[in-house]
């Protein structure tokens, strides 16, 4: 299949998000695996299956040879109701400063599975090997098409097209870790993952940057896959043991840049009645996989594979946590980490930073001249693909707080557990987008592991069933004055003929940024609410 990168790229890529499920970033709610979740994702300090590979590795040292596979089924339900900006003075129904019709995502199961092991290789070192993915909602689909007011045969393109209109994201995080216990209580770790990354998007941008422009006339389909198959990150950890019912936890993660590339398709004369219907005739495309850009020889030469570059920074996070629990007088305890056998209960909290300010823009560049004019044209339209695609983020640095714990009602056998989550405010509302809803979250959830033995003797192997659940509540994101900034359409020629651009560089006359509508297509409100269930299996030799 050919690699296809959108004209629409600039905000659409951002449903890629950022590589590994973290701490407290913006883009992600806590956290992949079964107890993790169902814990509110306070697990730093107990770190005690397999995963903790990839959150803790610290955590892997006294634990028990182990294979665990577990997955979570999200389901994200989120929905923009679109105020057109007050110098908005595309040619559609809603007059400007009005509101456009409340457009929802279509719910839809996305699964996101984790596989681990852990290999005991004496009683105070492990190693562990993890491969899962972020924890995020991996897909997303929003309508094209809506009704209009007064006639809904009438099909009108959908209000959150330059935003989003389909995305589907896939990535792996193949991760390798060690865990030792260097001194009596005292446990350090180191992991490695190598992220792969693949995403595929569509959304809308306008042709010509012009006012009172029809989307009928004006709008073209893009259509994405950018892929990074190298994102590397290093996580350390640590674990303390103060007393027999005290621990004390810490982790640092540094993760790259994504730094994707790839292609490009566009679909000129797409928001059609024609198309509405089915007629796809019309259509004119651009495919910069072929070196005529599938145009003809007329533009030989100028595309080639790869000319579209992507990238956004990763931040740093970090996780302090405080671990109480009673262990039983009966149970083993010196080196061995499994709570659902030498422990009654416990309970932990986790506080937990993320430095999302490092993300303060999506940084997209397609080949251009000294000038800051695009040079790749766009077949059926006038316009080229613009230089310089930058999407501002502005992210704030993101603190959470986590607390959860275990109650094991049968000793060795069935446990309980539930948590609770806090996130700050990481977005700056001038910027929201319906990819990631990046507002404060609180979260609660609850779980169960229930373990069997295998075998007989007195060396006895274990298989554990574990099911969790979360529901996540969003800040409501409101920027609701339609004169206010926010962020601008993909445009395909370089300033609005109300403005005089300056050559050479990348700006018009008014300092704002070539290939952007002199208006923003973000203004309004987006709320959002998200479930997860998580059902695992983990076998201990």
């Amino acid at each position: 299949m050919k690699k296809k990168l959108s004209l629409g790229l600039a905000t659409a890529l951002a449903f890629m998000g950022p590589s590994i499920a973290r701490a407290s970033n913006v883009l992600e709610f806590p956290d992949n695996g079964s107890e993790q979740m169902a814990r509110g994702g306070a697990w730093a300090a107990r770190a005690s299956d397999p995963l903790a590979t990839y959150f803790n590795p610290a955590g892997l040292a006294g634990q028990r040879t182990a294979l665990t596979l577990q997955a979570n089924v999200s389901f994200q339900h989120t929905c923009f109701s679109r105020i057109k900006a007050a110098n908005d003075k595309t040619n559609d129904y809603v007059a400007p400063g009005g509101s456009y019709p409340r457009v929802c995502n279509d719910i839809g199961a996305s699964p996101n599975p984790q596989l681990a092991g852990v290999y005991r290789i004496n009683d105070r070192v492990g190693v562990g090997l993890a491969i899962l993915a972020p924890s995020a909602v991996g897909d997303g689909k929003w309508p094209t098409w809506v009704g209009t007011p007064d006639e809904a045969k009438n099909a009108q393109a959908a209000p959150q097209r330059y935003l989003l209109i389909e995305g589907h994201a896939f990535q792996l995080n193949p991760t390798i870790g060690v865990g030792a216990e260097i001194m009596d209580n005292l446990r350090l770790g180191v992991a490695f993952s190598w992220g792969i990354f693949k995403a595929k998007l569509n959304n809308a941008a306008v042709v010509n940057n012009i006012d009172g422009g029809r989307p009928r006339d004006n709008d073209l389909s893009a259509t994405a896959i950018a892929s990074d198959y190298f994102v590397p990150s290093v996580t350390f950890g640590g674990i303390y043991t103060v007393s027999d019912q005290f621990d004390i936890a810490g982790t640092f993660k540094w993760t790259d840049s994504i730094k994707a590339s790839g292609n490009l398709y566009t679909q000129a004369n797409y928001f059609t009645q024609k198309v509405h219907d089915g007629d796809k005739s019309g259509i004119k495309d651009t495919d910069t996989s072929y070196s005529d850009c599938n145009q003809g020889p007329a533009v030989a030469g100028k595309c080639e594979e790869g000319q579209a570059k992507i990238k956004l920074s990763q931040p740093m996070e970090a996780k302090l946590a405080f671990r109480y629990h009673m262990p039983r007088a009966s149970a083993l305890q010196a080196h061995l980490r499994d709570p659902i056998h030498t422990d009654v209960f416990d309970a932990e909290v986790d506080f937990t930073w993320a430095n999302n300010s490092a993300i303060d823009a999506l940084q997209i560049r397609f080949p251009g001249d000294a000038a800051g004019n695009g040079i790749i044209p766009v077949n059926g339209t006038p316009g080229t693909l613009p230089p310089v695609a930058d999407v501002p983020r502005d992210y704030k640095d993101v603190f959470g707080v986590r607390a959860g714990g275990d109650f094991n009602v049968v000793p060795g056998r069935f446990a309980l557990r539930g948590g609770m989550f806090f996130e700050s405010n990481g977005q700056n509302v001038k910027y929201q987008n319906i990819d990631f809803v990046g507002s404060a979250r609180f979260g609660l959830s609850t779980g169960a592991t229930l373990r069997l033995d295998v075998g007989r003797g007195e060396k006895k192997d274990s298989l554990e069933f574990m099911l969790g659940f979360m529901h996540v509540f969003y800040q409501k994101q409101q920027n609701d004055d339609p004169n206010g900034e926010g962020i601008h359409a993909p445009a395909g020629t370089p300033c609005n003929p109300t403005e005089n651009p300056i050559p050479p560089g990348g700006m018009c006359g008014s300092g704002k940024q070539k290939y952007q509508t002199n208006w923003p297509i973000n203004l309004g409100s987006i709320t959002s609410a998200l479930n997860v269930i998580n059902v695992g299996a983990t076998y201990r030799f």
